[in-house]
């Protein structure tokens, strides 16, 4: 694996751009490059692989009122159904690779892409995620089938995923702490 390598760029905003910028570094307590960077990443990565086009933007409001629709048991099969079409498709066209940590790397993409709120922490090999949605427990049980099922067709050595009725969290870990 290459090192991280970071090099400073310069560029102008206009002063909307970097009041919103300012407002959204403050509000989630990260520094602006970083949300820059993270963005660039985004864009750039999407771009190049076209991933965006299988997701459309949808009105949370709307979201909710289609789960309603539906029972527990209807939303995990259907989950369990576009993992099962898609799962290996979306490794390989976000990170044109399919191994463990791309599989790592693809469920980051796939959280950023939707634009919820979250945070991911590497200790030693252990990569937890916490994800707010503030979708309901639907939601979070249809997050639970799209992302484990990435994350099975690996062999970690421990996945631990919890599902509330705003948020899921996750553990993989990735190799025997020493």
């Amino acid at each position: 694996m290459q090192p991280n390598l970071k090099q400073s760029i310069k560029f102008d905003l206009d002063k909307n751009s970097l009041a919103r910028l300012q407002q959204l570094s403050r509000n989630e307590s990260i520094p602006k490059s970083v949300i820059v960077d993270q963005m660039l990443v985004q864009y750039l990565g999407n771009r190049a692989t076209s991933t965006l086009s299988e997701y459309i933007p949808i009105r949370k409001v709307l979201l909710v009122r289609l789960l309603e629709k539906f029972s527990e048991k209807e939303v995990i099969e259907i989950a369990k159904s576009i993992a099962r079409i898609s799962t290996r498709k979306i490794i390989l066209r976000l990170r044109q690779e399919h191994h463990i940590m791309s599989s790592i790397d693809v469920v980051e993409a796939l959280i950023r892409i939707s634009s919820h709120k979250y945070k991911h922490e590497v200790n030693y090999g252990i990569h937890g995620f916490s994800i707010e949605h503030n979708l309901g427990k639907k939601w979070s049980l249809y997050l639970y089938e799209i992302y484990s099922s990435v994350l099975r067709q690996f062999k970690f050595k421990k996945i631990d995923i919890a599902v509330s009725s705003n948020q899921i969290t996750f553990t993989v870990i990735v190799k025997a702490i020493m």
